[in-house]
């Protein structure tokens, strides 16, 4: 009795034991957790992406959203160019009334100088001892002291 009921539950045991088995291993794909802060003349800037992409585009591209200042994701070690996009939501002085019923009463105003995404120059190095990264970001677009190819 006790063999046939054991029986029946073994396949289910060995799936088990593999799939925890597996979940102790963790991704392999050779990319680091990364993450920090993003902050425009010392306020954390509200919302907006990160992109990551290696110099030498040897390894995938990384990046993501964040909001309230903070962004954690996945990037490949190595030197990395990165850009930083952000935005505030701007009410529309005088909406009409199709625009309030709609919800098209608000715009989105990119507040991050192209220093920091179309013209970028910030440069991160990424390693295993090295994964956290604040970006103190400045409206008169300068890069931030060991953040560029000019160390």
């Amino acid at each position: 009795m006790l063999s046939s009921q054991l029986a029946k539950r073994f396949p289910g045991l060995v799936i088990l034991t593999a799939c925890v088995a597996l979940v102790g291993c963790g991704p392999s794909d050779g990319m680091l957790n990364i993450n920090g802060t993003i902050t425009m003349d010392g306020k954390p800037v509200e919302a907006g992406s990160i992109t990551i992409t290696p110099v030498d585009g040897s390894s995938k591209v990384g990046g993501g959203t964040f909001e309230n200042g903070t962004f954690s994701t996945r990037a490949a070690p190595g030197e990395m160019a990165v850009q930083i996009r952000g935005h505030e939501i701007i009410q529309l002085p005088h909406p009409t009334k199709e625009q309030v019923e709609r919800g098209l009463d608000t715009e989105r105003r990119e507040i991050i100088p192209a220093a920091y995404n179309n013209a970028s120059k910030l440069r991160i190095d990424i390693s295993p001892d090295n994964t956290t990264f604040d970006f103190a970001l400045t409206k008169d677009g300068k890069i931030p002291e060991g953040m560029s190819t000019n160390k």
